[in-house]
């Protein structure tokens, strides 16, 4: 057995050993282990070289869109999602074992994942990192992990997008394999077979379909007069449905789903810049959009959500300002009209008095 796999177990193995003889102190402070602990770390060295007693099981993660608890054959993905999936551990040894894992997760597996029968290569970049691990000592934080004999445990995530690019639709096959010592054996966890497929395009917004603006803590607009409101009011959005089917949403989220444009002295006024940093990353990859699944029955108006300016613009300074919002629905969906204008006017708040 070589020097580093040798060192690299018993770091492993440290904690593992609760019922061997103490090791002594040397006048420089240093620990040395006993006979006994250097003998069980043997063993446990050998065990893990041959873990035949170790179960990996996969399964897809629960999903909510669609609704679907864990599965080994999930419904289609489709291109623009997260595709992870969920690793549980057991061991079948008649006493508990302890494993130091480190967070770095490519020192310690290898996923195989094959699209219509083709062996997929990892990404650029997960090739770099698994060269890396396979030439030098695992390093980085960890945490040690008990196995108790009989019980499953949860042992993370294994996300696609960690190891390979984008998937293209197509049928998946995917194994994991995991090793617990530089030059042992991997243990290989059961199939899941999933399919990739477009994205749906987006249904069109039926006419009578519009966005409402509603100031949420302004006073009464009066005979004309602008709302008055505080610069970090929030305003609700509506979604009003006067057609005759209804509308389904699916994204909730703010910034790829809203697009507001504030003017003041008649200048429209820019975001915030983390604002439209968002709006860009969500723009371009589209996995990290918000969704949900909601409905607007026909001939209703459905509360949605509410905006915030403050999260878009900054405070306002005090002044007439004319705010406009249009709506998109769903992913690379057409966008509403644009909302009825609403003009509000932001009012100094009063000092505080000390």
């Amino acid at each position: 057995m070589s020097k580093k796999c040798f060192g690299v177990c018993v770091t492993v193995l440290g904690l593992a050993l609760s019922v061997c003889a103490q090791g002594t102190i040397d006048e420089h402070g240093v620990r040395h282990p006993s006979e006994e602990e250097v003998a069980a770390h043997r063993r446990l060295i050998e065990l893990l070289g041959h873990p035949t007693f170790i179960t990996l099981r996969l399964a897809s993660v629960r999903r909510y869109m669609p609704r679907e608890e864990p599965s080994t054959t999930p419904s289609p993905y489709t291109v623009d999602q997260w595709i992870n999936f969920q690793l549980f551990m057991s061991q079948s040894l008649s006493e508990t074992l302890t494993i130091w894992e480190t967070v770095w997760p490519y020192d310690k597996f290898r996923p195989e994942l094959y699209r219509d029968g083709d062996i997929l290569s990892y990404s650029k970049n997960a090739q770099k990192e698994v060269d890396i691990a396979d030439s030098q000592p695992p390093s980085g934080s960890g945490a040690p992990n008990q196995l108790i004999p009989g019980r499953e445990y949860d042992w993370g995530q294994m996300k696609m997008d960690d190891w390979y690019e984008p998937l293209r639709p197509g049928h998946y096959q995917l194994i994991v394999r995991k090793r617990f010592v530089s030059d042992g054996d991997w243990v290989e966890s059961n199939p899941v077979t999933f399919d990739v497929i477009p994205r749906k395009p987006a249904a069109p917004i039926p006419d009578g379909v519009r966005v409402r603006l509603v100031p949420k803590t302004a006073k009464g607009e009066a005979k004309g007069q602008p709302y008055r409101m505080a610069n970090d009011d929030y305003f609700a959005v509506e979604i009003v449905n006067d057609s005759d089917r209804p509308v389904k949403i699916t994204v909730i989220d703010g910034y790829y789903g809203h697009r507001l444009q504030l003017t003041k002295d008649g200048k429209v006024l820019p975001y915030l810049e983390a604002a439209a940093k968002l709006i860009q990353s969500k723009d371009s990859d589209l996995r990290l959009v918000e969704l949900g699944d909601l409905v607007v029955p026909p001939k209703t108006t459905s509360l949605f959500d509410g905006v915030g300016l403050k999260q878009w613009y900054g405070p306002l300074a005090p002044g007439l300002y004319r705010l406009t919002d249009r709506r998109r629905l769903e992913i690379d969906g057409p966008w509403t009209a644009d909302s009825g204008e609403l003009v509000f006017e932001v009012v100094p708040q009063p000092e505080r008095m000390p």
